[in-house]
């Protein structure tokens, strides 16, 4: 004979079994998904970023501003110049030119240093000077430049200064166009005007 209350039974506590055991983990998908974000910490995170672009901005411009050059500075036609001593080679006494046939208008001879050819170029007619010099004073400033050695004559070779490369103003107030091309800029020295020259397009 079936005890069908037994069966029933069983059943229940077959059902009450299933009921307890927990269901098996979630498979993750495919596809990650990326946390939830804190909106407070992104906001402290772009705060921080900000700060530290804006110190690194100021911490930039203040070493800019520090930087510093050394220029020669000397007299020629009254006038008082500066050129960047880090292509001079050195500074001589004048003497005779040798012409050089075809040369350009710009070219006043050639000199011999030691063996060494040195092509001299009058920066004074390049400057809008009359002619001039030749005093007791008078100096062959020898630099090195695009591969040549070349020399230019000045009344007078003052000293070597260093300054501070935001003393220069970049806009300096000249009658010629045509001078403004070799000049770098204007800086004040012992109560005097200095013109900075650019030797690159003095010298070309």
């Amino acid at each position: 004979m079936v005890d069908l209350a037994k069966i029933r039974k069983k059943k229940a506590e077959g059902r009450k079994q299933k009921a307890e055991v927990p269901p098996p983990p979630e498979q993750p998908s495919n596809l990650a998904t990326e946390p939830p974000r804190d909106p407070e910490k992104l906001e402290r995170f772009m705060a921080e970023a900000g700060k530290k672009r804006e110190g690194f901005v100021q911490a930039a411009a203040e070493t800019a501003g520090t930087a510093e050059i050394e220029v020669l500075t000397f007299a020629l036609a009254g006038e008082q110049y500066a050129v960047n001593i880090e292509h001079i080679v050195e500074i001589v006494r004048p003497r005779g030119a040798t012409r050089v046939p075809n040369a350009g208008a710009n070219v006043v001879g050639i000199i011999s240093l030691r063996g060494l050819i040195v092509t001299v170029v009058d920066v004074r007619a390049k400057l809008h000077h009359p002619p001039g010099g030749g005093g007791n004073d008078a100096r062959i400033i020898v630099v090195e430049h695009g591969g040549e050695t070349l020399g230019f004559q000045v009344d007078r070779v003052l000293r070597v200064v260093k300054l501070d490369a935001a003393a220069v103003e970049a806009h300096p107030v000249v009658h010629s166009s045509e001078q403004t091309e070799s000049i770098r800029g204007v800086f004040q020295h012992a109560g005097a005007l200095t013109i900075l020259l650019d030797l690159d397009k003095l010298l070309a």
